[in-house]
């Protein structure tokens, strides 16, 4: 009881402020795609594996507009539902790409963690990954200023010479996890992640010394259950990356419509905002192991002169298995 009460009085804590910055991708779902936050949430959710998939189109209004998708896999290992400590893996692939160019953002990461449970409500978790990722561009849809003879555009040499069009670098990072687990759906995630941590070089051009800056991310993830079928949850993510900053933070309900086993279905109702960017509405549908949702970035920043406050669209699903462990084994709390 006293384990519950404490999560309570954080949870409260956690729905008042967050905050969150990048320069790589950003999600406004990004509670959907834990791998992206931090590489020791892998392997951190209720069930033995999971596989996620999440979709953004970004700014329909401007000439160019942007395109993300990221896809993860993670999975446990363990021989029991409830070990004292467990090793986790999984595999996070990224995909941005934008404007006439086709600046493309490719990486593809392998992480690894292991979860330590101290008490029954208590764990502790390390994570690693290591990858690589390929950043590239086609000049076929350029237009040049050499190319302007006062009246109209002729085509011809842009003028410009680039040593490559496309470049790979490899990578590696980690981070840190605590869980507080109290009953049934009562949990918080509190964590920190450092991506990057080598700085890989990041130009077009051989001769360039431009490094790509590491990513440091502070989040905190809660659900705080009200009833036998409402929760309230609450996320927050603080980003730094180089001079690059973002700050998002929401919360909302979770109506469990039915509880029944292997037919649970729930509902989720949010908002978000990412300050000086945009304010996002959430909807989410659960059915026993699947859960898809939508968002929709509603542009609030000094862009919105361009978009008309159009941001754009973003949709997830993904799908959890779970396996089914003899009765003996689930007398003790596990990660939900």
């Amino acid at each position: 009881m006293r384990m519950n009460i404490s999560i309570a009085g954080a949870f409260i804590c956690l729905l008042t402020v967050h905050i969150i910055s990048a320069q790589d991708i950003h999600l406004s779902q990004y509670h959907f795609d834990r791998l992206m936050v931090n590489p020791a949430l892998t392997g951190i959710f209720n069930g033995d594996k999971q596989v996620s998939l999440i979709h953004k189109q970004q700014y329909f209004s401007v000439p160019v507009d942007y395109l993300t998708f990221s896809g993860s896999f993670d999975m446990k290992f363990r021989k029991s539902q409830n070990p004292k400590g467990f090793f986790s893996a999984g595999a996070l692939f990224n995909y941005d790409k934008a404007g006439d160019g086709d600046l493309a953002f490719l990486n593809l990461d392998v992480m690894g963690s292991y979860t330590k449970a101290l008490t029954k409500s208590f764990f502790v978790g390390l994570g690693a990954y290591v990858g690589g990722g390929q950043r590239s561009f086609s000049e076929k849809d350029l237009t040049w200023d050499s190319w302007w003879d006062g009246g109209h555009a002729v085509p011809g040499p842009s003028g410009e010479s680039f040593d490559n069009t496309s470049f790979f670098w490899l990578d590696v990072g980690g981070g840190v996890n605590i869980r507080l687990q109290g009953k049934d759906r009562t949990k918080i995630d509190l964590g920190v992640g450092a991506y990057h941590l080598n700085q890989p070089g990041f130009s077009f051009y051989d001769a360039d010394k431009i490094k790509l800056p590491y990513r440091l991310t502070y989040s905190a993830m809660g659900v705080l259950k009200l009833g036998s079928r409402l929760d309230i949850f609450g996320n927050g993510l603080y980003q730094s990356q180089g001079p690059y900053e973002e700050t998002v933070f929401g919360g909302g309900l979770i109506i469990h419509v039915s509880n029944k086993k292997a037919r649970e279905v729930e509902v989720h109702l949010g908002v978000a905002q990412r300050l000086d960017d945009a304010l996002i509405p959430m909807f989410a549908l659960g059915y026993d192991g699947w859960k898809a949702g939508f968002s929709y970035d509603i542009n609030t920043s000094g862009f919105k002169a361009a978009t008309d406050k159009k941001g754009g669209p973003e949709f997830f699903v993904n799908y959890t298995f779970k396996k089914l462990w003899p009765l003996e084994q689930t007398r003790v709390c596990s990660i939900f």
